[in-house]
């Protein structure tokens, strides 16, 4: 096999072209074995599929779930500025309507 990749850096034109016929020698090994790359990219995703099924389904089943013990606390003050800040943007969403904006067309 050729070996890619050996450059000299005299300058940069020439450096330009022997990159685009490296590049272009990648392309058409690529393109001569299409049908291996597509089934070796297939089975790749299979096994990241895989994985992430064993990850996020299987050892979550397994495992028992941890309980907490201490009891979640409503934080009204969070709540109170949640709702000041949607009431703020309620407000500002129904005076945009009132606003007359010119046509640009005209």
């Amino acid at each position: 096999m050729k070996k890619f990749f050996k450059i000299s850096f005299k300058n940069s034109k020439s450096l330009l072209h022997i990159f685009i016929y490296k590049f272009k020698s990648v392309l058409w090994i690529l393109c001569k074995n299409a049908f291996l790359f597509i089934l070796i990219f297939i089975l790749l995703g299979m096994f990241y599929g895989e994985y992430l099924f064993y990850k996020y389904v299987f050892l979550v089943k397994i495992k028992n779930p941890e309980i907490v013990s201490i009891p979640i606390k409503f934080q009204k003050d969070i709540y109170d500025s949640v709702l000041k800040e949607w009431k703020k943007r309620e407000d500002i969403f129904k005076n945009s309507s009132r606003e007359n904006y010119s046509d640009p067309f005209n």
